[in-house]
């Protein structure tokens, strides 16, 4: 019997492995019928329970089924292609013998033909395919031709022709339901494998919608070990070589800790941490999975951006009443630094009345700073990026920078033997390393009495960013005003305005970059340029 392209092609694609099983388990099974036949009529030979009306041919046909049995037992074991095959041999085999051997035993009242209904209905179920009903009048012909010949040759014996009726009608109605039985696991198979693909599908699709998360995504279980951790959770806590199955404790302490507080008790604030010296202010939230303890998901927040909105609005509110007023300010401010100056150059001041005047201009100029430079804030232009190599372009900048100074700051160069080349914008580049050089010079000098700077180029050894670093010589910053030196308006210094370590910021982050102080172990302060793996990418 053949069966159609796509019911093999179904068997042999999501149900394969399974249909196979099934096979050998069907294979298994006939092994056993087969030595039951085999041995019953050796142990009971005298009462004759089966092969009474012709033992020689009921031995011989027990003997034939056994080898044939485990033949088709161990093809299915060691050859799994023919499917379609190898069932329908064994199920053809099958009427055949327990035919022959039902005839053996004295016709349809033996009871053997029961036998053949399980190898119909098998065929049927194997199958899935409405051409194995042909099986069922295959069997109903074998046994009917049966009764007929046996009606022939022995006139005077007695009918079965109602056990063989019965018989048939029972093929055809168990072949039927197993048909139906078979459509419907078939279709429910079809429909779980759908399913399947679709939940396969959507998990790709939430992976990498996870992964691209700004918010930092991770999941660790009950012993702490990472189970899952998105790309910006590895970037905000530093980008550590490895993550996977390793415990949170290794790779972020501050967080583990965090984490172990808020398993004490769910209604513990967590608070914001710096996972690296540079890395960004991180805010956990922490939630169990299922309402259960066994897998926490911990969500990370970059408060940084959080901050950089509040400051940007806060910046831009000013900048536009800096705007509205500027004209005010400066009409009044100009007039007093001109008389200042004519007063200046007045003769038979005293010391005192000049003194004065000094205060007058340092006042105006620094009142004339503070607004040009919320007002550069509040008129960015936009970011011109290109790419810059360092090495080349610290040389020039320097020059420039060095010729406009009646007294110059000493300036060390350091490069690493690594790659230099970033995208940034070149005039905000200047304006920021003039500011930090400016700041490392003044400090250096109230500190050893030398305006001396240190600036090293080069690439943190684990997430392979580059970085520069302006280093001086002063005093350093205590922890306390480390976390407030970029915040707008403050300074330790009576001259200066406050802006300048923020507007350097701003331009970092502008330009995709990152601004951090790091202490230095000898004493001074440096300040590292990180340009992240987002700064190298065209925009």
């Amino acid at each position: 019997m053949s069966n159609s392209w796509m019911a093999e092609n179904y068997y042999q694609g999501s149900g394969f492995n399974v249909s196979w099983r099934a096979l050998q388990i069907f294979s298994a099974y006939r092994v056993i019928i087969s030595l039951s036949f085999l041995f019953i009529n050796q142990i009971a030979s005298d009462i004759q329970i089966l092969g009474n009306e012709n033992p020689e041919l009921y031995y011989t046909g027990s003997l034939f089924f056994v080898a044939f049995a485990l033949a088709s037992f161990i093809l299915s074991l060691s050859i799994t292609r023919f499917y379609f095959l190898q069932l329908e041999v064994q199920v053809f085999v099958d009427i055949v013998l327990l035919t022959i051997l039902m005839h053996a035993s004295g016709g349809a009242s033996s009871g053997l033909g029961v036998l053949i209904a399980v190898s119909t209905s098998a065929a049927t179920i194997l199958t899935a395919s409405p051409a194995a009903l042909g099986f069922s009048v295959l069997a109903s012909f074998a046994i009917l031709g049966d009764e007929i010949y046996t009606n022939l040759t022995h006139p005077g014996a007695k009918s079965n022709m109602t056990q063989v009726g019965i018989l048939s009608v029972t093929y055809m109605a168990t072949s039927l339901l197993s048909f139906y039985l078979a459509k419907r696991l078939k279709d429910s198979l079809n429909v779980a494998e759908e399913s399947k693909r679709g939940l396969e599908s959507m998990e790709k699709l939430n992976e990498q919608i996870i992964q691209f998360m700004s918010t930092g995504v991770m999941v660790v279980d009950q012993s702490n070990a990472i189970r899952l951790i998105n790309r910006s959770a590895w970037i905000h806590l530093g980008m550590p070589e490895s993550t996977k199955s390793r415990r949170l404790d290794d790779v972020s302490s501050p967080l583990a800790r965090q984490l172990t507080l808020w398993r004490r008790n769910q209604n513990y604030r967590s608070k914001p941490f710096r996972n690296t010296i540079t890395g960004p202010n991180l805010l956990p939230n922490f939630s169990a999975i299922d309402n259960t303890p066994q897998s926490i998901i911990i969500f990370l927040e970059d408060t940084s951006t959080l901050n950089q909105q509040a400051q940007s609005l806060k910046l831009a509110s000013l900048g536009r009443l800096t705007a509205s007023i500027a004209h005010e300010i400066r009409n009044p401010l100009g007039a007093l630094s001109h008389a200042a100056q004519l007063m200046k150059e007045s003769e038979g001041l005293d010391e005192d009345n000049k003194g004065l005047i000094e205060i007058i201009e340092k006042n105006t100029k620094r009142v004339n700073g503070i607004i040009e430079n919320i007002m550069n804030l509040s008129q960015r232009q936009k970011v011109q990026v290109k790419e810059i190599d360092l090495k080349k372009y610290l040389p020039n900048m320097l020059h420039d920078y060095l010729g406009g100074k009646e007294i110059p700051p000493i300036v060390q160069t350091q490069f690493q033997d690594s790659p230099t080349v970033i995208l940034f914008d070149t005039s905000q580049l200047s304006q920021i390393l003039t500011n930090l050089i400016d700041n490392a010079a003044r400090h250096s000098q109230l500190n050893s009495g030398l305006p001396k700077v240190q600036i090293m180029v080069g690439k943190e050894p684990h997430s392979q960013t580059t970085f520069l670093d302006v280093i001086d010589y002063g005093e350093g910053i205590t922890p306390e005003l480390s976390e407030k030196i970029f915040e707008p308006f403050f300074t330790t210094s009576r001259s200066g305005t406050g802006l300048g370590l923020y507007l350097a910021k701003e331009l970092c982050e502008a330009n995709r970059a990152r601004l951090d102080y790091i202490p230095v172990p000898r004493g001074g302060s440096c300040f590292r340029i990180s340009f992240s793996e987002a700064n190298l990418t065209q925009r």
